[in-house]
């Protein structure tokens, strides 16, 4: 090796490095989720119907559009807040017995790793279901990850941005809906 070589392994190894931390500080994208559950259960066969991504030049594109549109106000302070929405739907092809999944899956770990908090975990018969939230240092809800799977479709849903925010706006702009649906609940 020459002189040069060296400096130049040593930074591409530092870059690496980086780029490894950086991806098990996030979230585990729904492809990745769709291939766990694959793993655990080989017969599964998953066929894609739906994949929606709208990243920061989407969302920013949307943030614009509602910019213009009039007495958009309440939908703007919702959208404001999202900063990335992904959502993949798959239909079951062919879903043996869940009880593969009974216990902890790698992305259920990805995720703990990451300060993700398993929120509601489902197990029924022929359903299971897993939502997932990530908080702010402020305390805040910053990421919702939904995952359910049952005979006929498995889809994932991924939401990042300020969604207290979002919540509380959309709350704010239907209170007295939004007290009726939670008494119907009791």
């Amino acid at each position: 090796m020459n002189r040069h070589t060296v400096p130049f392994l040593g930074l591409l190894a530092v870059f690496i490095l980086a780029a490894l931390a950086a991806g098990c500080a996030g979230a585990p994208s729904v492809d990745a989720v769709r291939w766990e559950i694959e793993r655990r259960i080989p017969e599964a066969r998953f066929e894609p119907e739906e994949h929606i991504r709208l990243g920061r030049i989407s969302m920013g594109l949307i943030h614009g559009i509602l910019r213009m549109v009039p007495d958009a106000d309440e939908g703007r302070q919702i959208v404001n807040e999202i900063k990335r929405v992904e959502v993949a739907s798959y239909r079951v092809k062919s879903l043996p017995n869940l009880d593969r999944l009974e216990k902890e899956t790698g992305f259920e770990r990805d995720l703990a790793r990451a300060g993700w908090t398993l929120a509601v975990h489902t197990r029924e018969a022929n359903e299971r279901s897993w939502v997932f939230l990530h908080n702010t240092e402020d305390g805040g809800l910053s990421n919702l990850f939904v995952v359910t799977l049952d005979k006929d479709e498995l889809t994932l849903v991924r939401l990042d941005g300020r969604l207290d925010r979002a919540f509380a706006a959309a709350v704010a702009e239907h209170p007295k809906k939004v007290a009726r649906q939670i008494g119907a609940g009791d």
